[in-house]
């Protein structure tokens, strides 16, 4: 492969919930199910657009879901035959986890506190947030593979975390080499050596591309971002509501339509002639 891998980010980046599609999505071409209810959408453009992105050959996926979520999506023909999925965690070839790969992620980690401290701190908060809400749900706490944990937050919840408690909580993991971002309802802790661009590089070296471009909307994203030749980021999301200056261009659009100009931006760098991918 002479030509740059196309990497991406999916929730709120490529695929897109109710909430966060901004479109009537009865217009959207759906593209996950979850008990029965559909969850995810793109644009019929997006969705065209992607079919032909992952017949190059080029695509890779990055996703902070678990490799079972990750599995729920559907595409248009052929599933990419690479993907990354727990945030740089698991490198999937043809659906199966990469022995090599997750010793190499065991060792990163072994610097960092273990993720059952941080899943105990998250603990610790959604007990406080559950109770600063009278009558809501308790946020789920849960850990990835020992590789990192989230908090999914309830309704009237997020208020209440915005603020002095964030900023604790980040400071506290920060110490102990975690990064905290909030993406929607989950919140996230992921020990920082945990990288999604690390995992795009390993798939460009082992195809022999010349780097790779890519896209993102979250904290999460900001090292993949960074060490892309070129990326692009929603008018949206964590990195926008954070006024974000990194090295990527915004999207014109936000919500769906930014999808499909990802989309779009993607396949013409997965296809164009090297030497003219900047």
């Amino acid at each position: 492969m002479s030509g740059p891998l196309a990497a991406s980010d999916l929730d709120q980046t490529l695929v897109f919930s109710r909430r966060s599609a901004r479109a009537d999505v009865a217009g959207l071409v759906p593209v996950e199910e979850y008990r029965g209810e559909t969850i995810s959408w793109v644009t019929p453009r997006a969705w065209e657009l992607l079919g032909r992105l992952v017949a190059t050959g080029a695509f890779v996926p990055v996703t902070t879901r678990t490799s079972e979520q990750y599995a729920r999506l559907r595409w248009p023909g052929p599933v990419p035959r690479w993907a990354v999925t727990a945030n740089g965690g698991v490198l999937l070839r043809d659906g199966v986890p990469d022995a090599a790969w997750a010793r190499r992620v065991e060792g990163v980690l072994a610097g960092c506190a273990p993720v059952e401290r941080a899943r105990a701190a998250l603990a610790r908060l959604a007990a406080d947030l559950h109770a600063a809400v009278p009558g809501s749900q308790a946020p789920a706490v849960r850990a990835v593979d020992r590789l990192f944990c989230y908090a999914v937050l309830r309704e009237g919840q997020r208020e209440h975390l915005e603020g002095p408690r964030l900023g604790e909580l980040t400071a506290l993991l920060d110490g102990w080499g975690h990064t905290v971002s909030l993406q929607g309802r989950k919140l996230y802790a992921v020990p920082r050596p945990l990288t999604k661009s690390a995992a795009v590089a390993e798939v460009a070296a082992r195809l022999g591309a010349d780097g790779f471009v890519a896209a993102g909307d979250s904290l999460l994203d900001v090292d993949l971002l960074r060490a892309a030749r070129d990326a692009r980021r929603p008018r949206h999301g964590e990195l926008f509501a954070a006024g974000w200056d990194g090295p990527a261009q915004l999207t014109a659009a936000a919500g769906a339509a930014a999808g499909e100009e990802v989309a779009a931006w993607l396949l013409a760098a997965a296809t164009a002639a090297p030497e003219r991918v900047t």
